[in-house]
């Protein structure tokens, strides 16, 4: 399997991970983004993973080929100054055609998270930003297309978050309760795609953007 390379120079490479390739380094035997970027560049060759998505999940990534630019863009990351937009199929109509979500999320050993009191030990806020995109029919289901921005980075956070506010979505067998009873056929995949990236190149200090259309 060789990735989609969106754009590569000497400090970094823009690629598409594939849905059910973790996005670091796993103990498993299954491929993972860095031993598949290995394999394109090199086996010795330096990967630095500077955020994540879901594996589940498919969408575009940004990873450092050298130290200095993998603490570059982390502090990018930490400050906020990675743009990150997602589509997602979810359940449902949000009582609003654009808002905020605005929660607590606390994760759990078991690989889940939940959302919980600010108070609660290991809690941290999560926030994004949801536009209405367009909404059809699946049965006697509707179902809603949204544009996703992320403000934090947290686990399983869109997911989560959707799911708790009532739309959860499509195709997620850890979140959505109603798949544990009923399946469509677009349950098959999570109906969720990292669409846009947008950041600041760590040498030449230029934006740059990058767009894929999701598949769903």
């Amino acid at each position: 399997m060789v990735p989609q390379i969106l754009f590569e120079d000497k400090d970094i490479i823009v690629v598409v991970k594939p849905r059910g390739v973790s996005s670091q380094s796993s103990s498993g035997f299954e491929e993972d983004m860095v031993s598949l970027l290995k394999k394109h560049l090199g086996k010795d060759a330096y990967i630095g993973v500077i955020h994540r998505l879901d594996k589940p999940v498919y969408g575009i990534m940004v990873y450092g080929k050298n130290k200095k630019s993998t603490e570059l863009l982390s502090n990018e990351l930490r400050q906020k100054n990675i743009e990150k937009s997602y589509a997602a199929l979810v359940e449902g109509l949000p009582l609003k055609n654009h808002g905020e979500l605005r929660d607590y999320i606390k994760k759990y050993d078991n690989n889940t998270s939940k959302v919980v009191d600010k108070n609660t030990i290991g809690a941290k806020e999560a926030v994004l930003n949801y536009e209405v995109i367009d909404s059809f029919q699946i049965e006697d289901m509707c179902i809603t297309r949204l544009k996703i921005n992320l403000v934090t980075g947290r686990h399983h956070q869109i997911r989560l978050q959707c799911a708790s506010h009532g739309f959860p979505l499509l195709g997620d067998h850890k979140y959505n309760k109603r798949l544990s009873n009923k399946k469509f056929e677009y349950d098959k995949v999570l109906a969720l795609a990292a669409i846009n990236l947008s950041f600041i190149h760590p040498k030449t200090n230029k934006r740059l953007n990058y767009k894929i259309d999701a598949d769903f």
